[in-house]
Parts: C-alpha cells; sequence; structure tokens
C-alpha cells in the first residue's frame, strides 16, 4: 500500500484563517504520514511549512463547463497513488470525487459543515443526496449537523469529527488580567454573527449604567466593518470599542489572552448557519468563557451555565444581562472559564476526535 494513501482535495486550506482551514490543517497534521494535499495555487499569501505533502495545482477550469472536471481529470490521472479521497465540500469536489469514482473504483469521503450542506441542498438537492449517498463516509462537524445529515438524506454512514484545537495554541495559552472588563469577538465582519446585536446590549448597560468602564475587542475584518463601526459611533460606544482587523497568529494569541469574555451571539439563519464555532474553543483554550446564542451545533462548542452562557437567538436583554453578569461576578468567569479549558484539552484534540477516523481507513 501507497505510505501516502489518502488524498485530500479542498479549494479552502491553509494559509487561509478560515474554520473550515483550520479544521482541515489540523486534520492533515493528524494524518500527515499517509496524507497528501492538493490545494488551488496562492495568489499573495507566502507558502506554509507542513509535515504533510501540500501540492498546489488547479481545482477548477476557467475555460471548460462544469469547472470541476478539472478536479476530475485530477483524481482519474493520479488514482494509482491514493486509496481513498478526501474532500471538504460537497459541491462541487464531492461532485468531482463521485465522478471520478466511476472511472477509479476509488472510495471518497465528504467532510460536512453546516452552511455548505444547506447552500448545496438549496441549490441542487438531488444532485447532493447522490454525491452524499454514493460516499463511502460523510464526516459532520457536529451532532446536530450528524442528525440533519440523517433526517435530510436518511445517511447512516455518518461520522461526527468535532474541530480541534492546535495543541501548540493550547501551550501557548496564558492569561493576563486587563486593566478593564474586556470583551472579544473573532470572526469575518458578517451579519450572522451578532455583532450589532453586542453593541446594542453594551449601549443599553452603558446608557443605564449598570457598566461603564469597558472594553469590546473585535478581530476580523468583512464587509459589516463601516456599518459596524458608524453604528459603535451612533451609539456613543466609540470609546469602548476597538475594531482590530484581521491579525497575526501572535496578534490573535494576545487578544484571547488579554479578554475577560468571548462574545458571540450569532444568528440563526436557515442557510448560512454556525454550525459549530472553533472560535469558542480557541477562547476555552485561554480559559475564557463565552456568549452565544442557544441554537444546535453552537450548543454543542459551548455548554450553558458550565463552559458560558447561552442565550436566546436575538435577545438583547438577555445578552446585556448575560454580559452584565460576568462582569459583576469575577469567581463565575473563573469558573466557566477553567472547565471550558479543561474541556478542551481533553475531548477537542486532534487526537482524540480524529483518531475516530481511523478504524475506517484500515
Amino acid at each position: 500500500m501507497n505510505d501516502r494513501d489518502l488524498l485530500l482535495i479542498t479549494p479552502d486550506f491553509l494559509p487561509s484563517r478560515g474554520g473550515v482551514a483550520r479544521y482541515l490543517g489540523l486534520f492533515a497534521e493528524y494524518f500527515s504520514k499517509r496524507l497528501r494535499v492538493v490545494a488551488p495555487p496562492l495568489e499573495s499569501k507566502p507558502e506554509i511549512a507542513t509535515s504533510y505533502l501540500l501540492e498546489r495545482k488547479p481545482l477548477l477550469s476557467k475555460l471548460i463547463w462544469p469547472k470541476w472536471i478539472t478536479s476530475v481529470l485530477l483524481l482519474v490521472h493520479e488514482s494509482k497513488t491514493y486509496r481513498v479521497v478526501i474532500t471538504s465540500h460537497v459541491i462541487p469536489f464531492g461532485t468531482a470525487a463521485m465522478v471520478a469514482k466511476w472511472f477509479t473504483k476509488k472510495p471518497y469521503i465528504v467532510i460536512t459543515h453546516g452552511m455548505d450542506v444547506r447552500l448545496a441542498v438549496r441549490s441542487k438537492k438531488s444532485l447532493t443526496t447522490r454525491v452524499l449517498s454514493g460516499a463511502y463516509l460523510v464526516i459532520a462537524n457536529s451532532n446536530a449537523l450528524a442528525q440533519e445529515l440523517q433526517q435530510t438524506f436518511g445517511l447512516k454512514n455518518i461520522l461526527t469529527l468535532y474541530p480541534s484545537v492546535d495543541p501548540a495554541l493550547v501551550l501557548k495559552a496564558t492569561k493576563t488580567v486587563p486593566e478593564v472588563f474586556t470583551l472579544l469577538s473573532v470572526s469575518r465582519l458578517v451579519d450572522r454573527k451578532g455583532h450589532e446585536r453586542v453593541l446594542q446590549a453594551l449601549a443599553l448597560l452603558k446608557l443605564n449604567g449598570s457598566l461603564s468602564a469597558f472594553c469590546y475587542v473585535i478581530v476580523g475584518d468583512g464587509p459589516m466593518r463601516q456599518t459596524l463601526e458608524t453604528l459603535a459611533i451612533e451609539l456613543q460606544l466609540e470609546s469602548n470599542v476597538v475594531f482590530k482587523g484581521d491579525v497575526s497568529d501572535e496578534e490573535l494569541r494576545n487578544a484571547y489572552a488579554n479578554a475577560d469574555v468571548f462574545v458571540m451571539p450569532v444568528k440563526n439563519d436557515s442557510i448560512d448557519k454556525e454550525g459549530f464555532g472553533m472560535v469558542y474553543l480557541e477562547a476555552a483554550a485561554y480559559g475564557v468563557p463565552s456568549i452565544a446564542t442557544r441554537m444546535s451545533g453552537v450548543d454543542e462548542a459551548v455548554l450553558d451555565r458550565e463552559t458560558g452562557l447561552l442565550i436566546d437567538d436575538g435577545n438583547i436583554e438577555a445578552l446585556a444581562g448575560s454580559i452584565l453578569l460576568l462582569a459583576n461576578d469575577q469567581a463565575l468567569r473563573e469558573q466557566l472559564g477553567s472547565a471550558a479549558r479543561t474541556r478542551v484539552t481533553t475531548e477537542f484534540t486532534p487526537a482524540v476526535q480524529f483518531s475516530k477516523l481511523e478504524p475506517y481507513l484500515a
């Protein structure tokens, strides 16, 4: 058997900072002795150093339709170099793996994430059904998504592999004490992440005098940035809110280390839905409790009253109350944060999560 018998083909990979890319990066690291990764060429960012074999090749055609035929040809041409194909997107790369299987007879595994599946169902449900039904195994990033896949497609070959936290991050995670009560959000600045809800809750607390000295640090960039900056001014929070934009890994670690509470009250959108939330785990690695929305998937990343606080979707008053509770109760913050860190270091490591896949690859 070829030592590198697994081929991961994905359009979303490191050095991208998104949750899928980080998930796959740790996945590749865990299976480094068996895995080869094929991802698109980089446009501007420098290449990363890896312990696994990483190749940059075009996965979509610029001239031929369907564009994913390029991936089919790659899988067929290189069929002697792998035993199992793994892909991270149902459409179109799961489609490419399914079509290539007609020629190569090589099984494929599809790693699914909430939004990926919902978008695929919305646009091409019949094709999505064929792709997932034809897979040797379907991996879900939460039990909620696994249940959704079972109910929607009648699948039985589903395995939940939660996102993991980089062990190196955990080792470097040292908590500091900020000068004022500090909240932190880390994400792309898009509507569903709920930043404006945090601003509204903080404005409410500041207006009624419940919370005066505080800082809200927002890490990340995206289409909502200007809207959020304007809202912060309108709510008279410009002296309390810091927009960091995209930051380096070191700056991100410092942001987590200097936070009292991580807050991301995501919106329960039927399509663009938070499937889990790796950032909640990253905050937990620093002993930082989270405030999040009570919804499927997210409630697996944050355990209510155990590792953080969950609030009902869109309830600004409840959000304000949760912020105030944690601002005034240091002992509770430390209790939730300590439990969150313990949970991450024992349950959400690559060794614990990705080892579950090994029996399927024997």
